[in-house]
């Protein structure tokens, strides 16, 4: 999925994405930072092996807690883009269904499906719309010109 999305503008959609939006928050701004932090990661499990993970187990809950809370407030960025009302509900129905069913691809699926309904029902309402205007404005038209032409006689 992601080696499609990504040429479409999507954002990575992983176990990792939480973590690429951090690093983005905290100044990563390119693929170096990826592989500086892959690095910095490989030399603390050489040079600590197996005894990292009782330094880790130490650290404290809060500050992850704050690092998640900054990547989910750059996940959610997202919705700027949201220029419409429909746009937004179908973004918070993707994520609730997302959410509740525990299944991205669920959440996936209702999302397109009701992003197609409201496409279907904005297409359907503009053409009953565009075929009424442009019968009212060419009645419009009709009268003028026919008044205009007994006005020149």
């Amino acid at each position: 999925m992601n080696l499609v999305g990504c040429w479409f503008g999507a954002m990575p959609v992983c176990h990792g994405a939480g973590g690429l939006a951090g690093q983005y928050r905290f100044g990563g701004r390119s693929g170096a930072s990826v592989v500086f932090l892959g690095i910095g990661k490989l030399i603390l499990g050489l040079v600590f092996g197996n005894s990292f993970v009782r330094i880790l187990g130490q650290f404290p809950i809060g500050i992850l807690g704050v690092l998640l809370l900054f990547s989910g407030i750059e996940l959610a960025m997202a919705s700027r883009d949201m220029n419409t009302k429909e746009e937004s509900f179908v973004m918070l129905v993707c994520a609730a269904v997302s959410l509740t069913g525990s299944s991205a691809a669920l959440g996936f699926g209702c999302g397109i499906l009701l992003f197609l309904i409201l496409k279907m029902r904005q297409m359907e309402c503009h053409s009953c719309g565009g075929f009424l205007n442009f019968n009212s404005k060419s009645l419009l038209h009709g009268e003028a010109a026919g008044q205009l032409q007994s006005m020149e006689v």
